[in-house]
């Protein structure tokens, strides 16, 4: 009986120590997923963020892009206003030269 007792307890304990080895192997598993999609959602939210700076940076260029042709349409504009000044400047001069000669 007391054969039967021990080896009862030492089959009991080998069952207990059998389920608490397959329990940390699981617990094991379960941590290491949990690593790898923390991962996984790091890379995700890396690759979301490159991926708004880029379009922010484009955004951006394009804006530049925009008003850097503004500057120069206005630019263009000016020289234009500038060179029909400088024609009505000469016709003006020449007009005077004119009235000038014809009171002398």
């Amino acid at each position: 009986m007391v054969l039967g007792l021990i080896l009862g307890f030492n089959y009991r304990k080998h069952i207990a120590e059998a389920k608490i080895g397959v329990a940390e192997n699981r617990a094991e598993k379960i941590v290491e997923e949990s690593k790898k999609e923390a991962e996984a959602k790091k890379k995700e939210i890396l690759l979301e963020a490159k991926e708004e700076s880029l379009k922010t940076k484009n955004e951006l260029e394009k804006e530049v892009r925009e008003r850097r042709n503004e500057l120069q349409r206005t630019e263009r504009r000016l020289v234009q206003k500038e060179e029909t000044l400088d024609k009505k400047a000469d016709s003006f001069e020449k007009k005077e030269d004119q009235l000038n000669k014809k009171v002398e």
